[in-house]
């Protein structure tokens, strides 16, 4: 939040930031009118139109400049019902290896809408049959439907929608051969993949009859608008940051905020004007903070880093790194939509990957099930988190080389105000010296556990010998 002058704002607080969602081109492909691909998957910024190859068949998306309306062949499945004059994505769902198209994205995204026809190559068979008596042309009640399915990084379905592609029901005789908008706006801000599934009532005894193909373009997303944040006084919380290390400010616009250790302990509550109880980072500063027990990735966020920010449209962001040996750290992908510089508002929609999305009294949630997998990094024992303040001029990029704004003041820094950090999932498990002091934990009771052995281990609580014994000991913080 800026500092001193934040009443310079009062006069625009009636005023609303506009959202910038981020519309998936695939011209960056360069296909030349009538080509198309089909054995490799297209990245776009945080999304990718995933692809398999099999060298003889692909499933997945391809990707597709081809506009023939006319040909009902296998040879014309590249081809939307109606022409574009850009390139597209055609999605194919192979039932016999299981495989549906699927978008995923590196961030929890909000979907907001996508455009979608049927390929030439299926809406003609459902017209015609296909010529050989494999599949008959539809008749009364039949259907052929495409349904998007949402899910989260735990791998759970969030949302899902049924969009018909051709309806013969209720004396209906519908086939889509134009592009529709879908509208995907009502599905929540945490889909980390999209799923595209086909289903036809002409079927076989190998499966579908009915080509399982459709077609795709002009789909945009966004980021959480702020709805997600933790709340300082949330239950769930475990604890918060109990040390700081390699404090390293930027210019910033007083002494006050020099205080590394304001950035410790529970985070402070809502307020018009914004706690000023805080660390003040500086443009492009940083600090590094430690926990009393480490930070492990469980279901939903694991952590959260509170700012103080008093309105969701004059937001100050940073960068966020783990380490599991406080020497190597990871940064969280990261994303802004924004494409221009901010002089006063900021919309929380444009960032994904960032902290600082919050208002005061709510923390930016990160889950390390995004960064599992990580070279170098134990997700299960995550020791420091390193917050790095982000200028705002464009100066700093983020994961994708887009430039990065948020509002920059007149005078002084717009630099990131660290609050606190929340834990919200632990390693309980484990103490890092079982030999030394018990770990403490607010609500919580350490017991020594002790086994003989540990190929297999046989841990218990009754009996344990005393430490220094042969055999391996742990502490184990229990509720």
């Amino acid at each position: 939040m800026r500092r001193s002058y934040w009443f310079l704002l009062v006069p625009f607080l009636g005023l609303a930031a506009s959202a910038a969602p981020t519309v998936v081109s695939f011209d960056p492909l360069g296909l030349p009118p009538g080509q198309y691909v089909a054995n490799a998957s297209f990245s776009a910024q945080a999304a990718t139109f995933r692809n398999v190859d099999f060298g003889y068949a692909w499933a997945g998306f391809a990707f597709s400049t081809v506009s023939n309306v006319v040909a009902n062949s296998y040879t014309n499945q590249y081809a939307a019902a109606q022409g574009l004059p850009r390139a597209y994505a055609v999605g194919y769902h192979d039932y016999y290896n299981d495989l549906a198209p699927e978008i995923a994205f590196d961030l929890p995204v909000a979907p907001k809408s996508v455009r979608l026809n049927n390929t030439t190559y299926a809406a003609l068979t459902i017209r015609d049959g296909d010529g050989f008596g494999f599949s008959r042309p539809f008749g009364s009640n039949d259907t052929f439907i495409l349904t998007l399915t949402a899910y989260d990084v735990e791998g759970r379905a969030l949302a899902a929608t049924n969009h018909y592609l051709a309806d013969f029901r209720d004396g209906k005789t519908f086939i889509q051969t134009n592009w529709s908008q879908l509208d995907l706006s009502w599905m929540p801000a945490g889909v980390v993949s999209l799923a595209g599934t086909l289903a036809t009532t002409d079927v076989g005894g190998w499966g579908p009859n009915t080509p399982t193909y459709f077609a795709l373009a002009d789909f945009t997303y966004a980021y959480s608008a702020g709805a997600d944040g933790i709340a300082a006084t949330n239950p769930a919380i475990l604890c918060w940051a109990d040390g700081w290390t390699n404090y390293l400010p930027g210019p910033v616009l007083s002494n006050q905020f020099l205080n590394p250790e304001y950035a410790l302990g529970p985070a402070a509550g809502s307020s018009e004007l914004g706690s000023l109880d805080v660390t003040g980072l500086g443009d492009d500063g940083q600090i590094t903070l430690t926990f009393p027990v480490p930070i492990a990735d469980g279901p939903g966020p694991d952590f959260a880093v509170f700012e103080n920010a008093f309105a969701d449209y004059y937001l100050e962001l940073a960068y966020v790194e783990v380490s599991s040996d406080g020497a190597n750290f990871f940064r969280f992908p990261n994303h802004g939509l924004a494409a221009e510089p901010i002089v006063d508002f900021t919309d929380p929609a444009d960032y994904g990957g960032l902290a600082g999305k919050h208002v005061q009294g709510f923390g930016t949630p990160f889950d390390l099930r995004l960064l599992a997998g990580t070279p170098g990094l134990d997700v299960r024992r995550v020791t420091h988190v390193k917050i790095v303040d982000v200028k705002g001029d464009g100066s700093n990029r983020d994961s994708y080389g887009n430039p990065l704004y948020d509002p920059v003041p007149p005078w002084g820094p717009g630099d990131f105000d660290l609050d606190a950090v929340g834990v919200l999932n632990a390693n309980l498990d484990i103490a890092l010296d079982p030999a030394g002091a018990a770990p403490a934990l607010p609500g919580y009771a350490a017991v020594l556990e002790y086994t003989p052995a540990l190929a297999p281990p046989a841990w218990r609580t009754n009996d344990v010998p005393a430490q220094g014994a042969p055999g391996f000991f742990r502490w184990k913080l229990v509720k």
